[in-house]
């Protein structure tokens, strides 16, 4: 059976998350959360394991670094592509989209200055990243399924990054939701992906080169709540392809349970009613082997309430 053909089969015959979550009808949408400050290194993925941070061949000092500023508000991922084979270490800091190229003694400095702000790091000779990037979870060693899928995914984006220019797409650590790969992030953007195939790729960065986001696959915008990402992403598939530029999403008030959002994309607005529920999905292939008992979790429905103009709203 193959996942590319999104096929529907029963839960219980599932041989992998992502294909257990599929079938259990969970959604994409809402779950599209990451942390807004970020770092990523480039670091051999023969040398990844199951920690998103923390690779073999890291010194002691400089694993505690990395744990320093983890703990001082920044998600730290690894990423790493085959044509990357210096001895210098790319590394990238977002939001601020900065790139610096350190010598390895250098990484150790370079993280302590971090917390300082820019005028700590303009040592380290930063230049700004112009092109966005394309992460792509191929982390099998944290999930088998984000090599199963994720790999194939990566590729087929960077032949398509290579054709079209300018993205600039990397090989990633866990992004969160193995149960949803092929995973993946565009920075700064902050838009997450899920169940992407191969054959996504070219519209993915068609859609990332217009500033919108690529409606099938979406999860959501990083910085949004489950229910507003869920309006949003409702929102955008009615006025799909009209919306263009920024996306605002703003609570107006609550029916029982449910929630309801005014969500504007350039001069329309679209009221979304999001109404709570529960899926029950295994969060990654390590607990379906398991067999671990399922625990619900939250799904938000969207439904559109009024669409129109912001002249008549």
């Amino acid at each position: 059976m193959s996942f590319d053909d999104r096929r529907l089969m029963h839960p219980e015959e599932a041989r992998f998350c992502t294909e257990h979550s599929f079938a259990s009808g969970e959604p994409l949408a809402g779950w599209g959360a990451h942390q807004a400050r970020n770092i990523l290194i480039r670091w051999p993925k023969a040398r990844w394991r199951h920690s998103l941070r923390i690779a073999d061949g890291m010194q002691g000092e400089i694993a505690a670094a990395i744990e320093r500023v983890f703990e001082a508000g920044w998600r730290v991922n690894l990423i790493d592509r085959k044509s990357e084979t210096g001895a210098q270490i790319r590394v990238y800091l977002m939001p601020e989209a900065l790139a610096f190229d350190l010598a390895p003694e250098a990484l150790v400095p370079f993280l302590a200055a971090v917390p300082r702000g820019r005028e700590a790091l303009a040592a380290f000779a930063p230049s700004q990243a112009e092109a966005p990037l394309v992460l792509c979870c191929t982390h099998g060693k944290h999930d088998r399924c984000c090599a199963k899928w994720g790999f194939a995914v990566y590729k087929a984006l960077a032949a398509e990054a290579r054709r079209r220019g300018g993205f600039d797409v990397w090989e990633c650590t866990h992004l969160g939701g193995c149960r949803l790969s092929a995973g993946v992030l565009t920075m700064p953007g902050m838009r997450k992906y899920g169940r992407l195939a191969p054959r996504d790729g070219p519209a993915l960065l068609a859609a990332e080169a217009e500033g919108r986001p690529y409606l099938p696959c979406y999860r959501g915008a990083a910085h949004l709540t489950p229910p507003e990402q869920v309006a949003e992403v409702t929102a955008l598939k009615r006025l799909a392809p009209m919306a263009r530029g920024p996306i605002e999403v703003d609570w107006i008030g609550e029916e029982g349970a449910a929630r309801i959002y005014r969500v504007r994309a350039a001069n329309h607005v679209v009221q979304v009613r999001c109404t709570p529920g529960e899926v029950r999905a295994y969060g990654a292939c390590d607990d379906l082997k398991a067999a671990e008992p399922l625990d619900p979790k939250t799904i938000w429905h969207g439904e559109i309430l009024t669409a129109g103009t912001s002249e008549h709203s």
